[in-house]
């Protein structure tokens, strides 16, 4: 409907933000709008919410979010891959589709992307788009992926960065049924982690300082969990393994005695994972990884066609992503879901549209 006003989240500084209204937006060639089914908080969100009023204002005010999923509702012309009424997760990170590095499907290394909010909020770059804490978004049809029927708009969302970036680290560190596999942080991403492991078959261990995220960690099944502030997290995988140590090892918090503890941790020919942006700095023996045999991988979010791999893996393991939200919201209760997930006490958090 033209005129029509809708609704998205901006942030404004020092843990404030405000509803914004904007125009109904109109798709141009290679674009579509995609009608919100639902919009996950990331982590990431986080640091830019805390961010300073003196720091947001040198800043591009869009609207914020970048794990949205839900329906085709407008095409622009010259768009192929996608029909109105398709339900669709969409990537915040969209190559170019035309440079190499996007060929190969790393399409989070094209140096012509679009983003949506995301990656030039951290870097203080300007011209991102405006992101998914919104009633409807305009994207490039090219970063809209198929959501399978048996998922859920939740899961898809989560699948558009969190849930995304977890399966392609348990990916390049090759897990499997005869991995004992240690996840420091039981934040969102730690928590699709431990899904996917398990679905793998792996046995899970979750460290995490906060009480609320070792139950939610233990419902979601992990065989062990340590509480990081209380237990000495060495000794009690060492109880565990039987003095061997993890077979892998992946650190979601950023935090430098955890991403410590994750190398001191792995067995023999351990690999050890590294997610998350932050200014960590860690002293590492190079010799104690080669007599040891340590592999140590960092990554950042995921390749295009490991969405796909993705779906079918939670589909074929009826593994539901949305196991890990603890709490939905309206978009009109944005301030109050912002500060509970500020807490750091709590599994994902969704906002839903009927």
């Amino acid at each position: 409907m033209a005129g029509l006003i809708l609704k998205g989240i901006t942030f404004i500084g020092d843990r404030q933000l405000q509803v914004r209204e904007y125009p109904d937006p109109e798709p141009g060639p290679g674009q579509v709008v995609v009608k919100m089914g639902a919009s996950t908080i990331c982590g990431s969100d986080l640091h830019i919410y805390r961010r300073s009023k003196e720091a947001i204002q040198s800043c591009p005010k869009v609207i914020a979010g970048h794990e949205p999923c839900g329906t085709v509702e407008k095409i622009g012309e010259q768009v192929f891959n996608v029909k109105l009424g398709d339900r669709v997760s969409v990537l915040h990170a969209i190559g170019c589709g035309n440079c190499e590095d996007c060929i190969k499907g790393y399409d989070y290394r094209c140096t012509n992307m679009d983003t949506i909010d995301g990656k030039p909020w951290w870097t203080g770059q300007t011209g991102n788009k405006d992101g998914s804490f919104a009633d409807k978004i305009l994207v490039p049809s090219r970063g809209c992926l198929p959501l399978p029927d048996e998922l859920s708009f939740i899961d898809g969302a989560i699948m558009a960065c969190a849930g995304g970036t977890a399966y392609e680290i348990i990916k390049k560190l090759n897990v499997s049924s005869l991995d004992t596999v240690a996840i420091y942080g039981l934040g969102p991403v730690g928590l699709s982690a431990l899904l996917i492991a398990k679905g793998k078959g792996a046995r899970v261990i979750g460290i995490e300082p906060m009480n609320e995220r070792l139950e939610l960690g233990l419902k979601l099944g992990a065989d062990n969990v340590i509480n990081a502030k209380t237990a000495n997290v060495l000794d009690e995988i060492k109880d565990l393994t039987k003095g061997k140590g993890t077979d892998v090892a992946i650190d979601f918090s950023g935090n430098n005695i955890a991403r410590t503890n994750a190398i001191n941790g792995v067995s023999f020919g351990g690999r050890v994972g590294f997610i998350g942006h932050t200014d960590v700095e860690l002293t590492i023996k190079p010799s104690e990884l080669v007599s040891r045999d340590i592999t140590i991988r960092g990554s950042p979010i995921f390749k295009t066609d490991t969405y796909f791999e993705m779906s079918d893996f939670l589909v074929n393991h009826k593994i539901s992503l949305e196991s890990t939200v603890t709490h939905r919201f309206p978009l009109e209760q944005a301030e109050e879901a912002f500060k509970l997930f500020d807490t750091r006490r709590t599994g994902k958090i969704a906002f839903v549209w009927d």
